[in-house]
């Protein structure tokens, strides 16, 4: 198996000398002789595939970057450790990196996930992403909810003298390490800026949802964008579906809405418990909106991206 080492920088323009290095050396040494049987070359293609572009993003600046779960749960978010000590250790306890993984290529960002923590008995998932732009001299990537932070952004239609405390609210204002201020004060000067939102996973076209989900984002010094994902999974839970039907019961308003959480539940159940190699296949999709003060292009305007990784469940 051969590799340009020209095209690999193309693709890879983050990848550093020693990783591609690396990446040569495993290729050149990967077994030339044929399979016995289509079916046995087709599944080590897979795997084969799975494994070069884990090693490929590993060899970004990524790998210079440590804030996954370990970091985030010690640094920036420590209420478990306090709150719920058996929680925080589980996590910990059973963290998984160098998962493999796959992305749609794209031309503004490069994005990985860092490390995931699947814990069963507390019907629990979390995972750690993290985005860079692949032209950090022009581009500055944000969280989008870091825009209007405050939720006090009054746009077209809105009161003619949108100003309070001396605050102008007729501009967009951006959250940053630096503090908070108008989009042109906070970026720097000839730089555009990118904005990435990412709140979901999905498995198998089923989207994973429970009360306590929650998602939290936020820029490093470096200027890569960490997300972390936290997944509840109720309907793991002994006695999901009658509490599903209590509810709509108690609410019969909502009984579209519940009816639409119980059969969606089921679904994800049943792939879970009728796994048979132990490993799941999640997606993550995430939106890329350039600024602009054009309202419609801002919210209408983005681009849609996901990615893909495998991760063990038992």
């Amino acid at each position: 198996m051969k590799l340009d080492p020209k095209r690999l920088q193309q693709h890879y323009p983050l990848m550093t000398p020693e990783a591609e290095s690396r990446m040569l050396n495993l290729i050149h040494g990967l077994p030339s002789q044929m399979e016995e049987k289509p079916m046995k070359r087709i599944a080590l293609r897979t795997i084969l595939i799975f494994s070069l572009i884990t090693i490929l993003l590993c060899g970004t600046a990524f790998a210079l970057v440590n804030q996954g779960l370990e970091w985030y749960y010690n640094h920036r978010f420590t209420a478990y450790q306090t709150h719920e000590p058996e929680k925080y250790q589980a996590i910990i306890d059973n963290l998984q990196s160098d998962l493999p993984q796959n992305s749609q290529t794209n031309d503004e960002i490069a994005i990985a996930v860092q490390n995931a923590a699947w814990i069963a008995d507390q019907h629990f998932l979390a995972v750690s992403f993290i985005a860079a732009p692949r032209d950090p001299d022009t581009v500055e990537l944000h969280p989008l909810w870091n825009l209007d932070a405050d939720g006090a952004y009054v746009g077209d239609g809105g009161c003619e003298a949108p100003e309070s405390d001396g605050v102008e609210r007729s501009v967009h204002w951006l959250w940053t390490q630096e503090g908070f201020g108008p989009v042109s004060d906070m970026v720097a000067p000839g730089k555009e800026l990118l904005l990435i939102n990412m709140e979901e996973l999905y498995l198998e076209g089923y989207r994973l949802l429970g009360d306590g989900s929650s998602a939290d984002s936020y820029r490093d010094e470096e200027g890569h964008v960490h997300t972390i994902l936290e997944i509840q999974l109720d309907f793991l839970k002994p006695g999901y579906e009658k509490e599903m039907q209590t509810l709509m019961e108690q609410q019969p308003e909502l009984k579209t809405h519940y009816q639409q959480l119980l059969e969606q539940g089921i679904a994800c159940k049943s792939l879970i418990e009728n796994d048979t190699d132990g490993i799941i296949t999640l997606t993550a999709p995430y939106t890329l909106t350039h600024y602009t003060e054009d309202d419609q292009m801002l919210y209408h305007g983005e681009k849609s991206g996901t990615i893909t990784f495998q991760l063990k469940i038992q």
